[in-house]
């Protein structure tokens, strides 16, 4: 299991908040050596600015019994809602597409989708040594030795640093989310984009569907504690939420971004 802390010279950072930040700026950096375009940089900043800031906005509202006592502890980065922070990065990135166009926009549609992959599989592992986003835990008595729970069993901790054996959600999300970027990457890397305006909107609508498609299953398997509703977790109802959401404006994306028919290598 991944160390909770690693130091950085005079610095002990959560591994949790390292990643991500690690994740974010290979993204950076990337973006910057293939466009030359500061803009890009900026642009980043502001999305990752507005999805910390509606990610933590989450979180505090989703445990605000916890929080209304404890005022001091709402500025704090210590947890985030990934359904918030999803939120906030389509915010921030509409705010983005109004203020300055992409350089090319084309580049920034085909890795887009991997570059948020990136960053979510860099959260998914810095949750295990935190125990956030826990799987439930497995026992050979009851599940089977031989049961696929107990096949997958991951010694990992929850919240409270008790390490048992347990579905390993977060690992089945990072891997997820990984699929979901190369096979973004592979489609894109065959298309021919030399005609037409190329549009960033379906490409983040894609990524949106299938962090929601992959989360609501995965919710299943989780074992920290959750408001349910109608016999589903809060953060499932949130998934549904985004699903139909890009649903509904994805098509008039589309539609308004029309591209003339598309010709394959």
């Amino acid at each position: 299991m991944p160390p909770q802390f690693i130091s950085v010279g005079p610095f002990a950072l959560n591994l949790y908040t390292a990643l991500i930040a690690a994740a974010t700026l290979a993204a950076s950096a990337w973006a910057l050596r293939q466009t030359r375009d500061g803009r890009v940089v900026v642009g980043i900043l502001v999305v990752t600015l507005c999805t910390v800031t509606f990610g933590r906005a989450g979180y505090v509202a989703l445990h605000w019994e916890y929080f209304r006592e404890r005022a001091n502890e709402m500025f704090s980065l210590a947890g985030l809602s990934e359904h918030g922070a999803v939120w906030g990065g389509a915010i921030g990135l509409l705010l983005v597409l109004r203020a300055a166009r992409f350089a090319p926009p084309a580049l920034v549609r085909q890795w887009l989708p991997p570059a948020l992959s990136l960053v979510g599989i860099a959260a998914s592992i810095g949750c295990i040594p935190n125990g956030c986003a826990y799987g439930r835990e497995v026992f050979w008595q009851t599940d089977g030795e031989h049961s696929l729970a107990w096949l997958l069993r991951a010694d990992w901790p929850d919240a409270y640093s008790i390490a048992n054996p347990r579905w390993p959600t977060q690992a089945f999300m990072a891997s997820w989310l990984a699929a979901t970027g190369v096979s973004w990457a592979i489609w894109t890397g065959l298309r021919a984009n030399g005609r037409g305006r190329p549009s960033v909107l379906p490409a983040f609508g894609f990524a949106i569907l299938c962090f929601a498609a992959g989360d609501f299953l995965i919710q299943f398997l989780r074992g920290d504690p959750a408001p349910m509703l109608a016999g589903l977790r809060i953060y499932q109802w949130l998934d549904l939420w985004l699903l139909a959401s890009v649903v509904a404006v994805l098509p008039l994306t589309i539609t308004r971004t029309r591209e003339p028919p598309v010709a394959f290598c």
